[in-house]
C-alpha cells in the first residue's frame, strides 16, 4: 500500500515524497492503491526526471503558442505574420539564449513565458521562482546579450498561465517587492501593450 502522511506522525522526508508520487500515480492514471514510488529504481527515477523535464518544456511551448495567438489577435496580424510568429516559436530550442516569443515585422515585440506553479500548492512563489521572474523582467527591459532582438522602444510582454493560484502569487509578489511596480503592469483582458517603458503581464489560457 502507498505510504501516506498522517497528522499524528512526525515529518519524514522520504515518506512525504513517496506519498506525493503515489497519490499522483493513483489519481492521474486511475491505478489501484499501491506503493509505486517505493518500487522505483534509481534508473527509473532518473528516467522519470527526464520525462518531467520534457513535460515542462511541452507546457512552456503550449504557453508560448497561446501567447503567439494572443499577440496575433491584439495586434491584428495578417495570416503571413501569424504563421511566421508561430514558426519562430516552434523553431526555438528549449532553454535557448533568446527570448521565448518575438517578432520583428510587421510589428516588433519581445516576450518571455513563465510556467511557474506556486510551491507546495500555495499562492506564493518560492525564492528561486521569484528570482526567475525578476530576472526575466530585467532581461525584457534591458535586453539579452545573445538575443537577436533589442528591447528598447518596443512592447515587452511576460506571459503566465491563467490559473487562480498564479494570479494570487503574482499579486503577492507585487505587494512584497514594491520595486516591480515601476517595471511590471498587468494588462486588462482584450488590451494590447501601450506603454513601452514597462513589461506588460498577461494571463494566457491553454488547452491540455
Amino acid at each position: 500500500m502507498p505510504q501516506d502522511t498522517h497528522p499524528d506522525l512526525p515529518y519524514n522526508r522520504e515518506r512525504e515524497l513517496q506519498s506525493r508520487l503515489n497519490r499522483f500515480f493513483v489519481k492521474e492514471f486511475d491505478l489501484p492503491e499501491e506503493d509505486y514510488a517505493g518500487s522505483l529504481s534509481l534508473s527509473s527515477l532518473l528516467n522519470l526526471k527526464s520525462v518531467l523535464s520534457d513535460i515542462n518544456n511541452t507546457i512552456t511551448l503550449k504557453l508560448a503558442l497561446g501567447l503567439a495567438d494572443w499577440v496575433s489577435e491584439q495586434f491584428k496580424l495578417d495570416d503571413a505574420a501569424t504563421k511566421e510568429l508561430r514558426r519562430i516559436v516552434l523553431d526555438a530550442k528549449p532553454n535557448s539564449n533568446g527570448f521565448d516569443v518575438w517578432l520583428g515585422y510587421p510589428i516588433a515585440f519581445v516576450a518571455e513565458v513563465k510556467c511557474n506553479i506556486p510551491v507546495n500548492g500555495g499562492n506564493k512563489y518560492g525564492a528561486r521562482q521569484r528570482h526567475g521572474i525578476v530576472a526575466d523582467i530585467n532581461a525584457l527591459l534591458n535586453g539579452k546579450r545573445k538575443a537577436s532582438m533589442m528591447t528598447k522602444g518596443i512592447p515587452k510582454i511576460l506571459a503566465f498561465l491563467d490559473l487562480p493560484e498564479i494570479r494570487a502569487a503574482n499579486e503577492h509578489l507585487l505587494k512584497t517587492d514594491l520595486s516591480l511596480l515601476t517595471k511590471l503592469v498587468f494588462l486588462p483582458p482584450g488590451q494590447a501593450p501601450t506603454n513601452l517603458e514597462y513589461v506588460h503581464g498577461v494571463y494566457i489560457s491553454i488547452e491540455a
